[in-house]
């Protein structure tokens, strides 16, 4: 047996493991997964069965078509392996280089094949959740036909791909081949650039009736509705859908402030590592005049990041001022407590970048304030780390670490 034979043996039962374990809970929760709404949770857990669970069989799938082939050329399958995730088959024969392509790519047709069944016979079943678990078994099993296994093979000296693309041998057929597979490996990435592979997930059924009401007012003509459409899309994981949805909204409503604040977001993935497009898609919206005080916040705060990921405290600062100050038609007041303690934060980093530790200091107390009256410890934890590295910057030490310092220099009294 050779090395990498025993190597992925071992894989393969690492492998069967986590697919028993999934296998358990997938027919333990089998009542609760149908249901609906899909949801993060059973989004993840659809991925994962895609591979764990999807997989096994089509594997089987890809080595069955090579012996089908081998049979119907007269040839013997001498030794027909499966490991569950990988597998092999030898045959035995007199083939024409011709035959060997074909038996080549038998496995690769059985693997998209079963993809698309899987996909076919689950696309209008009554639960969402199964659905998705078709559609995702469908671009994996696209991904790895036409992308993983074709790259595999280049680096080692096993494989279809091989014989697919030996030109010496069979110069018209591969040549062929190329020029189909390239044709489908760009019909994939447009269709997966579209948004083709994903579906929305809701946190209830209350959420999916609302934007499936939305839908229907959208098509309608309704703008607020098609924007709700929008917002539920990016919410719920499909991205790629919610970027193409919104491009055609501006297109259709140019004055749309809250589309571009959506923009800002969605370009500059969330609200972390902004660049510039994020930045005056965030400006043009406060341009356009945002009504809501949560997001002329969130346009502030997107367009703070931009500044203090490129070291500029002070610009940072007078947005983060903006944001953080009352005028006659912004209340800071009326935006939520997690908004209130991330704009302090940023603003006890916008002082610190400027060498004003005093103020940096007071800024990341109050968003200590914030993140403990909501007793959310995730964020207590991120601004107890931002605050020991203002008193590093600074020297500075805390009143209740001072007067711990002064309890263990008092000399012990008996």
């Amino acid at each position: 047996m050779s090395l990498m034979t025993s190597l992925f043996n071992v894989l393969a039962l690492l492998y069967v493991g986590r697919a028993v374990q999934l296998l358990v809970r997938v027919t333990r929760d089998w009542s609760a997964i149908r249901q609906e709404p899909l949801t993060w949770d059973k989004q993840r857990l659809a991925e994962q069965a895609a591979f764990f669970l999807g997989v096994p069989p089509a594997v089987f799938v890809h080595e069955l078509a090579h012996a089908l082939a081998v049979w119907g050329f007269g040839g013997q399958v001498v030794e027909f392996g499966y490991r569950v995730f990988w597998g092999y088959v030898v045959p035995q024969g007199t083939f024409t280089s011709a035959q060997n392509w074909i038996i080549a790519v038998a496995g690769t047709l059985g693997s998209l094949g079963f993809g698309a069944a899987v996909w076919l016979l689950l696309r209008r079943h009554s639960s969402r959740t199964l659905q998705y678990f078709g559609l995702r078994t469908f671009r994996f099993q696209i991904y790895f036909a036409l992308l993983y296994y074709p790259i595999f093979t280049l680096f080692l000296p096993v494989g279809d791909w091989r014989t697919i693309y030996n030109f010496n041998a069979t110069p018209v057929l591969s040549a062929g081949t190329a020029a189909v597979h390239a044709l489908f490996l760009l019909l994939f990435w447009m269709a997966d650039r579209r948004g083709a592979f994903e579906m929305v997930a809701f946190e209830s059924t209350a959420d999916q009736a609302a934007y499936e009401t939305n839908q229907t007012l959208a098509s309608m003509g309704n703008p607020q509705a098609r924007f709700a459409v929008i917002s539920a899309l990016w919410a719920g994981g499909a991205r790629r859908e919610a970027r193409r949805a919104l491009d055609s909204y501006l297109a259709d409503h140019p004055q749309a402030a809250e589309g571009y604040l959506m923009r800002a977001v969605q370009v500059g993935g969330g609200t972390t590592h902004v660049g510039k497009e994020a930045y005056e898609a965030a400006g043009r919206a406060l341009e356009l005049g945002l009504h809501n005080p949560d997001q002329q916040a969130l346009a502030r705060q997107l367009r703070a990041y931009f500044h203090l990921e490129r070291g500029d405290g002070a610009a940072a600062g007078l947005e983060l001022d903006a944001a953080l100050t009352r005028s006659a038609s912004y209340d800071p007041g009326q935006i939520a407590p997690i908004q209130q303690a991330e704009l302090h934060k940023l603003r006890s980093q916008a002082y610190r970048r400027q060498g004003q530790y005093e103020a940096a200091y007071a800024e990341i107390e109050t968003a200590l304030r914030w993140a403990e009256e909501m007793s959310d410890e995730q964020l207590i934890q991120r601004y107890t780390a931002e605050k020991a590295i203002i008193e590093k910057h600074s020297d500075r030490v805390s009143p209740t670490m001072k007067q711990g310092d002064e309890k263990r220099a008092r000399p012990l009294m008996l």
